[in-house]
C-alpha cells in the first residue's frame, strides 16, 4: 500500500503540469500547410507551372477539405496554430496515459483494502473443496 500511496503525488504533479500546458494553447487549428502548383496551358500550347500557392488541408470525415490561403502574411500564424494543435494532441495523449496510471493505482488500492490479510482465501461463497486461488483441497 505504501508503494501505491507514494506514486499518487508524483503522478498528480505530472497531471497538473500537463493541464497547465493545455491552458497555454488557446489557438488551435487542425490540418497541414502544403504547397499547390498548377500547370497552365497557354493558347499557343505551351505549359507554365504556377505557384506555389499555400494550401490548408484537413480531414473532415472521409474527405479532405482544402482552403487556399491568399494572404502570405498570415502563414506564420497558421503554422503556429497548427503546431499548437499538434502539441495539444500530444499533451492530451500523455494526459490519458497518466489518467490510466492513476486509475490503475486506484483499483490496486481498492484490491489491497479488500484483502487485509493478503490471502483472500477465507471468503464466503467459495465452493467446498476449492479455494479462491483455484487450488483443490486434497
Amino acid at each position: 500500500m505504501k508503494k501505491i500511496a507514494s506514486a499518487y503525488p508524483n503522478l498528480e504533479h505530472q497531471r497538473q503540469g500537463l493541464l497547465r500546458q493545455l491552458s497555454g494553447l488557446p489557438e488551435l487549428r487542425r490540418g497541414s500547410l502544403t504547397e499547390q502548383f498548377l500547370l497552365v496551358k497557354h493558347s499557343d500550347g505551351s505549359r507554365v507551372r504556377r505557384g506555389p500557392y499555400p494550401l490548408l488541408t484537413r480531414k473532415e470525415g472521409k474527405k479532405t477539405v482544402s482552403l487556399r490561403l491568399t494572404d502570405p502574411a498570415l502563414l506564420p500564424l497558421y503554422r503556429k496554430q497548427i503546431q499548437a494543435m499538434r502539441e495539444f494532441e500530444t499533451v492530451v495523449d500523455q494526459l490519458v496515459r497518466l489518467g490510466e496510471q492513476l486509475s490503475d493505482l486506484a483499483v490496486a488500492e481498492v484490491v489491497q483494502k479488500k484483502t487485509p490479510g493478503g490471502t483472500g482465501t477465507n471468503r464466503r461463497g467459495a465452493s467446498s473443496g476449492h479455494s479462491v486461488g483455484g487450488q483443490t483441497d486434497a
